[in-house]
């Protein structure tokens, strides 16, 4: 079973890890891998490298043997249970490859903020179960941009977000006391909102006090041109 199991680092990088592994099949002890999955590269030092695959390949040595290589882009460590983004103290060569466990990713993301901080409304595409927080205070007091193609769920990730921190009541990232406007040109959030005040040019009263003079003379002047 060993032999089954095995996979090597063949190559390293600065930005790139390659793995040569003979069955990918038992590699995967039964679970999907793909582009995107995560890997626990370790060494003798209880020291473990997270990577994420970028590529894979099958290679057919001069013997008509098939082998898979896998080439992924490293993240970080993780050592004495904390992950740390980039580190270079993986020795080499490293003496195992596996994909990374459920736990290994957490420590990515769950605590990459302090949970004082942290404001969370998403989670890992690739396993739901692994929520992805942000720290709510950088993220509130900066300009975003949610951009993507027609139908990729733009407005359903504002609302999202907007409902997220709404309904919080204590933290960094809560709302209290604070207002949201949202200028719904398409009408798309009404029903994302049933209790916002709904304001359209059936309920909007602009009083006359409000337009500055420069303006009330423009429009008494292309009410008094209409009118000729």
């Amino acid at each position: 079973m060993a032999n089954l199991m095995k996979a090597e680092v063949i190559a390293v990088f600065p930005d790139k890890v390659k793995i040569s592994v003979d069955n990918i099949i038992a590699f995967c002890d039964g679970k999907s891998i793909k582009v995107g999955s995560y890997l626990r590269i370790t060494d003798s030092d209880d020291c473990a490298l997270i990577a994420i695959i970028e590529n894979f390949c099958i290679e057919v040595t001069d013997k008509a043997e098939r082998r898979h290589i896998i080439e992924a882009l490293p993240l970080g460590i993780i050592k004495d249970g904390k992950f740390i983004r980039g580190g270079d103290t993986l020795t080499i060569p490293p003496t195992g490859v596996s994909p990374a466990t459920a736990d290994d990713i957490k420590k990515i993301f769950e605590e990459s903020v302090d949970p004082e901080k942290r404001f969370a409304f998403s989670s890992l595409i690739s396993n739901s179960e692994i929520v992805v927080p942000v720290d709510g205070n950088k993220f509130f007091n900066k300009h975003i941009a949610i951009v993507g193609s027609t139908g990729a769920g733009k407005s359903h990730t504002i609302s999202k977000i907007i409902q997220t921190a709404v309904a919080a009541k204590d933290g960094a990232y809560a709302l209290n006391n604070s207002h949201v406007v949202i200028f719904d040109i398409h009408s798309e959030y009404k029903t994302a909102f049933p209790n916002a005040n709904f304001v359209d040019v059936d309920n909007l009263n602009l009083p006359y006090w409000l337009l500055n003079s420069g303006r009330c003379q423009q429009r008494c002047r292309i009410s008094y041109a209409a009118s000729a």
